[in-house]
């Protein structure tokens, strides 16, 4: 039996909760979009990181260079041509690609360095050495606007990067 006081009780409680759950769906949905989209730019990382670790004649101190054209079309677009919308916006001037070389003897990796003449650079055309590895990465890191209801809280900065070693083959 209810009684008189009781009446609307039910109406009441779901008019407190309803704001709890659009703020726990929203959330839920602001996590998933960050997971999506720290995954697409690993993915593409590793894809343009791979691409340069399998080039044998990757000239790495010339930005022209036909292999490093081609990572970075491929980190942007998906493709070699640079043809087609970007995977994400935003990703043409975020993209480092940084040699590095094992120091003889050793586990330490050094940046590898575009002095010309120098025997331990990486610029083949001036008589350099193929790297060890290759990192990919996007510096600062990619950035991400939190929203919600249409306002945005804050940035959130993705810090994706990716290291192969390098094969040449």
């Amino acid at each position: 039996m209810k009684y008189r006081s009781q009446c609307g009780q039910a109406v009441l409680e779901l008019a407190f909760q309803i704001p709890l759950l659009i703020v726990l769906l929203s959330g839920g949905v602001q996590f998933a979009r960050v997971f999506y989209t720290y995954h697409t730019l690993e993915k593409a990382l590793r894809g343009g990181a791979a691409l340069l670790a399998r080039s044998s004649n990757a000239n790495y101190c010339d930005s022209g260079d036909t292999a490093i054209v081609g990572a970075r079309n491929f980190i942007v677009y998906g493709n070699l041509q640079g043809v087609g919308t970007q995977i994400l916006p935003g990703l043409t001037d975020l993209i480092q690609i940084l040699p590095e070389r094992q120091t003889a003897g050793s586990t330490a990796v050094t940046d590898c360095m575009c002095a010309t003449g120098d025997a331990d650079s990486c610029d083949i055309s001036g008589g350099g050495h193929t790297p060890d590895f290759v990192v990919v990465n996007l510096g600062s890191g990619y950035p991400l606007q939190l929203q919600f209801a249409y306002v945005s809280l804050a940035t959130l900065n993705l810090r994706v990067s990716v290291r192969m070693p390098v094969t040449g083959s």
